[in-house]
């Protein structure tokens, strides 16, 4: 008997999404941009998709953005994220345990000019809804704290951790990377 423990990384997916992968891989492969037959299937692919996870999200389909992974979608959101509010202010805060998709990108906005607040997790790997409190400052733009982390699976208490970032300020951008979830 196999045990696989390693879910949160990758998980083998149910087998009617390996059939639809597998249509479209071999017949509905058309670039969805174009304008003839095979890119109007694809095309039609795309906006089911969006229109579902608008659906789960509560959200329109034009809020949906597809990437190639998880490592594209946090370097979007957070160096986009941060352009876009700079001129409100420059401060960021994350938590030393994020995931380095997370963690090379503030890196990044650091050397640009943010200053990043890194806040640690207690030894139950979570974060602390008072030491979140702490850090925020008038200038903070975005806060930044993973769902589930990859290497110990603790799970984080994000709508508590939200209501804390939105109380002090509702224009704090809150970004959670839910990959591992």
């Amino acid at each position: 008997m196999e045990a696989y423990l390693d879910n949160a990384a990758t998980t083998r997916v149910l087998p009617e999404v390996a059939e639809l992968m597998t249509r479209v891989m071999t017949e509905d492969y058309g670039n969805p941009s174009s304008l003839h037959g095979k890119g109007f299937e694809a095309e039609k692919y795309i906006r089911t998709a969006s229109e579902q996870i608008a659906a789960t999200l509560k959200c329109e389909p034009s809020n949906i953005v597809f990437t190639s992974g998880g490592t594209e979608s946090n370097n979007q959101a957070l160096i986009g994220t941060a352009l876009a509010n700079k001129r409100r202010g420059r401060h960021i805060i994350t938590t030393a345990f994020e995931h380095p998709s997370v963690h090379e990108p503030l890196l990044y906005l650091e050397q640009q000019g943010f200053e990043i607040t890194f806040i640690p997790v207690g030894s139950d790997g979570s974060v602390s809804k008072d030491v979140l409190a702490e850090a925020l400052r008038d200038d903070t733009i975005l806060v930044s704290i993973m769902l589930v982390n990859n290497e110990v699976g603790a799970i984080q208490d994000i709508d508590g951790l939200a209501d804390v970032v939105k109380k002090h300020d509702p224009d704090i951008v809150f970004h959670t990377d839910a990959i591992q979830a």
